[in-house]
């Protein structure tokens, strides 16, 4: 049995870490719920690229061929072949060319697809795709606060955290069997609150606990390979970095033209030589060049890991295996280690049923954190009311309201910025500012008008404003199919329905939310922050000024 003054100091560590940091993790989780379906999000905002009919993969050759011909910068670059033909994949080839800048200097690059006209003749195009998959998964990953010191954050964040789970599980430890999934509804909410929050806490605790380690290691993965760098290798981390490379770099391009294979060839010998393999695209580098070779991203089944890096590269004249030791089941152990990790932050699993458990887990996060805050106001009420106080303490009511504010304003600035990517299209010159732009000013104005209305009246406001948010992102897809004149797009895809379907569950959720909350700040206890009842009765009538004697 654990002494009751030990349990009462890992209370107050749980409870003050998981207040401090309850913010930041609320952003991280609830936007991470969102990046495990970052995919149909971004196919449901990419617009249709007009005009561009599918070009069949037996057509690719030639259409390979067009392109390395029209825009050598690409034979460099790579030519991507995409081969699923998705709704943010615009054409069957896509690549990128570097954007006019100074030498050494950082730079942009410019996104081009190309296809094949009616009569054979190539149609190649500019076009910026959509970076709203990004910008969440920016949100996600540090909070919107720009590198390095986003990633800094978030690393004493996520240290933090793990010190608040160690401590929430030593707490609950002496209860542990007794309370476990114990749901005791009734008049007591701080009572049924508390067991849910502990509910969550426990049954999703390696969930939390492989997102503290892997979430530190990836925010300070740059400082620990420094010191490895400092302590083991002894200055000698650039040789081996060049050494891990090697197996991603292409063969260098001998100035002797040779016929290339076609793709539908390649993926027959990528099946015969890599049975297990699923390819995700093909990057075709220094095309026409005898020594040209294909990148083929991919999944290997029953590995876990980064599908966009890990793969195998074939020559792309014979279709001979080059290099494979960047698929999972090839890779060294340090390199294995680190796919894993990553993997397992991101849920880089095959299939939806993890993708779901994700996302939900993610969820419920999200809302742990939420009700922390919240059952912290409420034991500090019932502390001050058995002092024979009833009015709460001002920093009380700033939690409260910055609980509201934060939270909510982050659920409401990401669904709005997701509608603005189909509104905004074509209507502004830099939609990814606009991105941006749309989610700090409804984040920071939430925020704000938790503040001036307080934690009671606020709460509902913005519910309402997040079930109108997120509300309109399946009614933009019914705009779109129902006025083309707007200029949208609507897609039939079981992914981009999918992305409706959630969005509009989740809304009605927040409505109801909105009245369960209205409902509480009207008939709730007087002396909580979560009611309008003692405010408005504790301000007395405004008496007239007195009028000076003639």
């Amino acid at each position: 049995m654990i002494r009751a003054d030990i349990i009462r100091i890992y209370k107050t560590v749980h409870t003050w870490t998981g207040i401090t940091c309850g913010f930041a993790l609320f952003i991280a989780f609830y936007a991470g719920a969102l990046t495990m379906f970052a995919e149909p999000i971004a196919r449901w905002a990419s617009p249709p690229a007009v005009g561009v009919a599918a070009v069949p993969l037996d057509d690719a050759p030639r259409l390979l061929e067009l392109v390395a011909a029209a825009h050598p910068e690409a034979r460099k670059e790579g030519i991507k072949l995409h081969l699923r033909g998705h709704e943010n994949e615009p054409a069957r080839v896509t690549w990128e060319e570097d954007a006019p800048h100074q030498e050494g200097q950082p730079h942009e690059h410019v996104h081009w697809w190309a296809t094949l006209e009616p009569d054979g003749t190539l149609l190649a195009k500019q076009e910026e795709p959509s970076e709203l998959a990004e910008f969440i998964n920016h949100i996600h990953m540090r909070i919107g606060i720009p590198e390095p010191w986003g990633s800094y954050f978030m690393g004493v964040v996520s240290l933090l955290y793990g010190v608040a789970l160690i401590a929430g599980v030593i707490v609950l430890l002496p209860s542990l069997v007794k309370d476990f999934f114990a749901l005791r509804f009734g008049t007591n909410l701080k009572r049924m609150w508390l067991d849910a929050h502990n509910v969550v806490g426990i049954t999703a605790l390696p969930f939390h606990i492989a997102m503290a380690i892997t979430a530190t290691a990836l925010s300070f993965s740059h400082q620990l390979w420094s010191a490895q760098e400092a302590v083991i290798f002894g200055g000698k981390q650039a040789i081996l970095d060049d050494r891990d490379n090697e197996p991603y770099r292409a063969p260098k391009p001998i100035g002797e033209a040779a016929a290339m294979m076609a793709p539908s060839q390649l993926l027959q010998k990528l099946e015969a030589q890599v049975p297990n393999f699923e390819p995700r695209f093909m990057v075709f580098k220094n095309f026409g060049d005898k020594a040209a070779s294909v990148r083929v991203p991919g999944a290997e089944r029953g590995y876990v890991g980064d599908t966009h890096l890990g793969g195998v590269m074939l020559s792309a004249v014979t279709g001979e295996l080059l290099k494979d030791s960047t698929r999972p089941s090839r890779q060294d152990p340090d390199r294995r280690a680190s796919e894993t990790f990553y993997g397992l932050h991101a849920g880089q699993y095959q299939g939806a049923t993890v993708s779901w458990a994700y996302f939900f887990l993610g969820f419920s996060g999200a809302w742990l954190f939420y009700t922390g805050n919240l059952l912290w106001i409420e034991t500090r009420r019932k502390s001050v009311r058995k002092g024979g106080e009833v009015e709460q303490s001002r920093s009380t009511r700033l939690l409260g309201s910055a609980t509201v504010g934060v939270c909510l304003g982050c659920v409401a600035g990401l669904s709005l910025t997701i509608v603005a990517a189909k509104w905004l299209h074509g209507r502004v010159a830099d939609l990814h500012h606009w991105h941006e732009l749309i989610y700090y000013v409804v984040f920071l104005g939430s925020v704000a008008w938790a503040f001036a209305w307080g934690a009671a009246r606020s709460a509902v406001h913005l519910l309402w404003l997040c079930a109108a948010a997120t509300m309109a992102i399946p009614l933009t897809t019914l705009a779109a199919l129902l006025l083309p004149a707007l200029g949208m797009w609507a897609y039939g895809s079981a992914a981009t329905i999918g992305v409706d379907v959630v969005a509009f569950v989740g809304a009605l959720c927040f409505a109801w939310m909105a009245v369960a909350t209205r409902r509480r700040i009207t008939t709730g206890s007087a002396d909580s922050i979560w009611s309008i009842r003692k405010a408005d009765a504790a301000t007395p009538p405004r008496e007239p000024l007195p009028v000076p004697a003639e």
